[in-house]
């Protein structure tokens, strides 16, 4: 018998460890694009909750005494910011909730961006 010396690869081992590698670049760019595209939500998120928060906090304070409901912003567009998430409208209500209190008034904010997400907060609030 012919002793046979392995030195190197043969194409066949090659072809299959080109395979196994080209498997992991596709699972890992699969990863890196679900990232990202998730942690884009994220960020829209986090944006339309601060806008939402702001326009919250700047109607409550011009809440009135005795409480009268009305919609002072209906689906407005706020200013371009790089703080806005993209295709954002507004809408505030301002309620009574309780006929006991007249003072006390609920402001809700509506927000909704990007393809149709929204985002809602709302604030009791009692003028001083």
């Amino acid at each position: 018998m012919i002793a046979k010396n392995s030195n190197g690869f043969t194409a066949v081992e090659l072809l299959v460890t080109l395979f196994i590698a080209v498997i992991f670049l596709i699972a890992g760019y699969t990863l890196y694009v679900t990232i990202i595209r998730d942690s884009g939500g994220a960020l829209q998120q986090t944006q339309a909750s601060n806008l939402a928060y702001d326009y919250m906090r700047r109607y409550a304070a011009n809440a009135t005494s005795p409480c009268t409901a009305n919609t002072p912003l209906s689906s407005a567009t706020p200013t371009a910011s790089d703080n806005n998430p993209p295709n954002a409208r507004v809408t505030v209500a301002i309620t009574c909730p309780d006929s006991t209190r007249p003072t006390l008034s609920l402001v809700t904010v509506t927000v909704t961006y990007g393809t149709g997400e929204a985002l809602t907060h709302a604030i009791y609030a009692r003028p001083q």
